[in-house]
């Protein structure tokens, strides 16, 4: 199935105008609902470019509302899609045990990716305290878990229901979306979990937190799989309408190497709660 001419967006990776559907749906989700997007001239769909392979979403609603989305309503604690608060979201994952923490995986699969490439000489390793940003840090609970005496965290995040991450965890927050020079500071390691589908530009976000980092600064991505399109239902969450960009290890590689950063360790893995997922940690060309 081929996508109207006139509804085309150009491949964020190549330019191409030339895809095909993967994925179409014909009334608003839930997201999209709840910031007021009725069904009159309403399209979305997911589509796949033919000359590179990325996939993206298409949609007729306006670029703006997605900072509405992120402020009111898809972090809203009180969305009917919440069941609880950001403050009671950090101390329910925190206390998972680790068979079952996605978030202490990944602080283990950090730190030690992180001390192999230091111990290598692949990255040299700076003076201690190092310092790790978390853009769109959520309830906390990879900041509070990442922390420890060899490194303070700080989070930016739109959300406005966090404000419990500065008095009670007394880590660094700014509750913004991200842009450089925030914490007037250069961070050893910017992570990304989670974010980057979400991001109307994340050329620009890219090439914005390259400001932040040094020669031996790392960057860590954690995304959705585009493999998901085979192995998962077109209603399932991960294809939801605040969801824009779908990759896999080639497109990934694409992305960041046209942003100035190499790859230096990537996995392909399917999480704890049952999602696909990419994890790479990135330095800078």
């Amino acid at each position: 199935m081929q996508v109207k001419e006139k509804n085309h967006k150009k491949c964020l990776l190549c330019d191409s105008r030339d895809s095909g559907v993967i994925f179409s749906y014909g009334k608003p989700d839930k997201y999209e609902a709840s910031v007021g997007i009725g069904r009159a001239g309403y399209f979305r769909r997911w589509v796949r470019c033919k000359r590179c392979g990325f996939c993206y979403s298409e949609y007729s609603r306006q670029e703006k509302i997605f900072n509405k989305i992120y402020i009111s309503a898809y972090s809203d604690e009180n969305a009917s899609w919440r069941n609880a608060t950001a403050e009671e979201i950090f101390k329910k994952n925190s206390a998972l045990p680790r068979r079952e923490s996605e978030t202490k995986f990944r602080v283990d699969w950090l730190k030690k990716n992180i001390s192999e490439l230091h111990k290598s000489g692949i990255v040299k390793k700076g003076a201690l305290p190092h310092d790790a940003l978390d853009i769109g840090g959520g309830a906390g609970v990879f900041a509070r878990a990442f922390k420890d005496k060899s490194w303070r965290t700080y989070i930016v995040d739109p959300d406005k229901n966090n404000g419990f991450i500065k008095t009670k965890l007394h880590i660094p927050l700014v509750q913004d979306f991200y842009k450089p020079g925030l914490f007037k500071k250069k961070f050893t390691l910017i992570s990304l979990i989670y974010v980057l589908e979400h991001i109307a530009d994340p050329v620009l976000l890219l090439k914005n937190i390259r400001k932040d980092m040094n020669d031996n600064s790392f960057l860590y991505i954690e995304i959705p799989d585009s493999i998901s399109f085979r192995l998962k239902p077109k209603n399932d969450d991960i294809f939801n309408s605040c969801h824009l960009w779908m990759f896999d290890p080639k497109t990934l590689t694409a992305l960041l190497n046209s942003c100035g950063f190499q790859i230096l360790r990537l996995s392909r893995l399917k999480t704890i709660r049952g999602h696909y997922c990419l994890m790479v940690l990135a330095g800078l060309n």
